[in-house]
């Protein structure tokens, strides 16, 4: 079994901003009423358009909210950035010197511990009452199937296990092993800021996390709709490969932020779905958008590094701020 550390960006699985707009949205994700719509469910599903803008200049794309005397420039990350990735940094480098905070968004807390105990005794929690498979449509199952044959594991191989952490073990399975090894890219931009490179360096303020372990314990309890809405993301997941992830964080690494966004998100939707991680990731966005305001009151510049689609949501980070009369600029300005 192989855990390798992960380092989330900023507010992982997508940042679940959501649920926030009254329990009636809240309650199509922990009945067992029906299909769960996404639209409804999670709100980081819908995107302002006119603030999904590719970048001009090199590098990822930027984003600004600016008032009289102060800007904050703000760097949009996706939540899943292999470790490896390179990216232009002469633009984050130019922000960060003389800044006066670099603000970092929520992450994921990520334990290896709680994490090698998840994946090893993890189905003791998710132990399902009649065998898996036996509950599925039918085309689910046979996605499942044939994702197990390329596992190299019998058919049956979770059906003691319920759906929601069959998708998170098919998501992030590579040769029989469960392995997490995407992130990084915050670690790059602590390093940068405390870099004797810059004249003068920024203070680092890093907003509260929360647990991904704990967010994937949660997924014990959920009803069969959002159950079955979590193994199919992470089939999706893990259809789309690895080489699907590359291609994300190559293109966010060119500012692509269109090609980014319209990325199926895999195993991020099942965690956007789930009422209490919801909660917490909402509290993520607040302080956020608090941080950011705090900062525009010092006169000069800072930096705020936001995961991509809360920053970009309708109710999302910049919308909130616009609503409240700040300036937002967008990567072609």
């Amino acid at each position: 079994m192989v855990i390798r550390r992960l380092v989330a960006a900023p507010a992982v699985a997508g940042a679940v901003l959501a649920l926030c707009t009254g329990t009636a949205l809240a309650q199509q994700a922990v009945d067992a009423s029906g299909p769960i719509t996404l639209q409804r469910v999670d709100p980081n599903e819908n995107l302002v358009e006119e603030l999904v803008v590719n970048a001009r200049l090199p590098g990822p794309a930027w984003w600004k909210v600016s008032d009289a005397d102060t800007t904050v420039y703000v760097l949009g990350v996706p939540a899943m950035v292999p470790s490896d990735t390179k990216a232009d940094e002469s633009v984050l480098r130019r922000r960060l010197d003389g800044a006066n905070v670099l603000i970092m968004g929520q992450e994921a807390d990520i334990s290896v511990v709680r994490l090698i105990a998840l994946a090893a005794g993890g189905r003791k929690m998710f132990v399902s009452e009649q065998p898996m498979r036996q509950t599925l449509p039918p085309d689910l199952r046979e996605r499942l199937e044939a994702r197990l044959t390329i596992m190299k594991r019998q058919p049956g191989a979770m059906d003691k296990t319920k759906p929601a952490f069959a998708g998170f073990l098919v998501a992030n399975s590579q040769d029989g092993n469960v392995s997490i090894s995407v992130g990084g890219v915050t670690d790059r931009i602590r390093q940068i800021a405390r870099s004797s490179d810059l004249a003068r360096r920024p203070r680092i303020q890093n907003l509260p996390n929360y647990s991904l372990a704990g967010a994937i314990k949660a997924l014990a309890t959920a009803p069969q709709p959002l159950q079955l809405l979590c193994l199919d993301a992470g089939l999706r997941q893990a259809e789309n490969g690895e080489g699907g992830i590359k291609e994300t964080a190559r293109r966010w690494a060119d500012g692509q932020v269109r090609d980014v966004v319209a990325t199926d998100r895999g195993f991020q939707r099942c965690l956007n779905s789930t009422p209490s991680i919801a909660r917490e990731l909402r509290d993520g966005r607040d302080d956020a958008i608090r941080a950011i305001e705090a900062a525009l009151k010092k006169p000069g510049k800072a930096v705020a590094v936001i995961e991509l689609r809360s920053l970009l949501a309708r109710d999302g980070v910049l919308d909130q701020l616009r609503a409240k009369g700040l300036k937002v600029s967008t990567p072609d300005e």
